[in-house]
């Protein structure tokens, strides 16, 4: 059985105990937000990955709210990024792991992040089956991190992009990069 404290026990009457235990039980909290009953579909508000263009409004909003683990969800387990770099005159590559890691660290010291899909480039969005399409698109991208330090950069990202029927996701197989930051 519960017991009060005896301090309170001196100081309660029966009518303050039933108002005290009526607000607890009621949950009563004037600061949290009320429960919404609808339903909200987040192919809907984020972007439906299954078609391609949803597939790049995901990725655009996993930039906007900087959210690694919907970053993760539009990589292929055997993703590669690959970009130029223009001083060593090669291309770098990394895999899956290290990519996310890196963007996992991006998104961690960014105070904002604004990726924006420009165009679709002439040679863009073949697809040669309903499992495998090959994408070019150019696209902007601002990043504000917490020093305030800012990178602004343009440039165009050519994806393939697979899945195992018509009905999934598409996923990033591989990612080259040609921006400039």
């Amino acid at each position: 059985m519960f017991r009060l404290p005896s301090r309170l026990r001196a100081c309660s009457s029966p009518r303050r105990l039933t108002l005290a235990a009526g607000l607890l039980l009621a949950g009563c909290n004037p600061f949290a937000p009320a429960i919404d009953d609808e339903i909200v579909d987040p192919n809907q508000l984020l972007g439906n990955p299954v078609t391609v263009r949803g597939f790049f409004d995901r990725f655009r909003a996993s930039y906007q709210l900087r959210d690694s683990t919907l970053y993760g969800q539009l990589l292929a387990p055997r993703f590669q990024f690959t970009y130029r770099d223009f001083a060593a005159n090669a291309d770098r590559s990394w895999n899956r792991d290290v990519d996310a890691t890196t963007t996992y660290k991006l998104f961690r010291a960014a105070r904002t992040a604004n990726l924006q899909w420009t165009q679709y480039l002439s040679t863009s969005d073949t697809a040669y089956s309903d499992t495998l399409v090959y994408v070019e698109r150019a696209f902007s991208l601002s990043i504000e991190q917490r020093d305030n330090t800012r990178f602004d950069g343009a440039g165009t990202a050519r994806l393939v992009l697979v899945r195992k029927n018509r009905n999934d996701p598409w996923r990033m197989r591989s990612w080259y990069d040609r921006s400039e930051f």
